[in-house]
């Protein structure tokens, strides 16, 4: 693969990654700190391997999942949509958060779907609430970087496509001191081939102006916390996904970076 030179906070972040950590994994109060916020339990299987990286090299990299997942059944599982599946949800999320190596996981424990089927009024107040918990996470963890769905939500799910625009309704709420910058992770357009079993939205290469390279070791811990949802795939299943990750990616996950811009213009068209 050719591999362009880019300029990016995440990049200038990977250089003080590593600048705070050993040939082992420590964390320390003054170690950076990387969020991730995604709609359910499983979401994070789609960054997973950077997750990894920046966690084995000693970054404190936080993952916050907004809904419960409990209306996500399977046949696979027999669990019926309700408590006894949103605790199983949680239970497979924390597996997989020790798998990464990444701290305890926050779930906010919104309604799966945040509650779109019982009216407007409910639905708001779940959003509402939803904003209200970023706001939160964002002051008591003053991350370096956020991670989140970009607009498509990557597979187009209503749940994806609505934390993608809270988290980046909040992000430009205000001059936060940290975190710098919002990123996107995103499949290039034309990397899919149609027979792959990954669903998702693609985004032109021209926007995904970060590239982070992860390992094989990035990927074996993401398919072992992959494995962890076992409410939601069979292993099978997990196998088949984890190696079009691989074979998508090729090494580099892309990311659309999010920050405000450097100079104002007093025009729409270009000057």
């Amino acid at each position: 693969m050719e591999h362009r030179a880019r300029t990016s906070i995440l990049g200038s972040l990977a250089i003080l990654f590593l600048a705070h950590c050993s040939s082992a994994p420590t964390r320390t109060p003054t170690a950076p700190v990387l969020l991730a916020i995604f709609a359910h339990p499983d979401d994070e299987a789609s960054v997973g391997p950077v997750l990894a990286k920046y966690a084995a090299a000693g970054v404190r990299v936080h993952l916050a999942v907004a809904s419960d997942g409990r209306l996500g059944v399977t046949e696979q599982a027999g669990i019926p949509a309700g408590d006894t599946l949103a605790a199983a949800r949680a239970d497979e999320l924390r597996c997989a958060a020790q798998k990464l190596s990444l701290e305890a996981p926050v779930l906010f424990g919104l309604h799966d779907q945040l509650k779109m089927g019982e009216g407007l009024t409910a639905h708001m107040d779940q959003i509402r609430e939803l904003r209200d918990r970023v706001r939160q996470l964002f002051e008591a963890l003053q991350p370096d970087a956020v991670i989140t769905w970009p607009a498509s939500g990557w597979t187009g799910h209503p749940d994806h496509r609505l934390v993608s625009a809270v988290v980046t309704e909040v992000f430009q709420s205000q001059p936060w001191s940290k975190p710098t910058r919002l990123y996107y992770p995103a499949v290039p357009t034309g990397r899919l081939a149609a027979s792959n079993p990954l669903s998702s939205a693609s985004m032109d290469p021209r926007f995904l102006t970060v590239e982070v390279s992860v390992g094989p070791q990035d990927y074996d811990k993401a398919k072992q916390a992959w494995l962890c949802h076992k409410s939601q795939y069979t292993a099978a299943q997990i196998d088949e996904l984890h190696q079009s990750l691989v074979s998508t990616q090729m090494g580099i996950a892309h990311f659309q970076p999010l920050s405000a811009a450097t100079r104002k213009s007093r025009s729409l068209l270009p000057e």
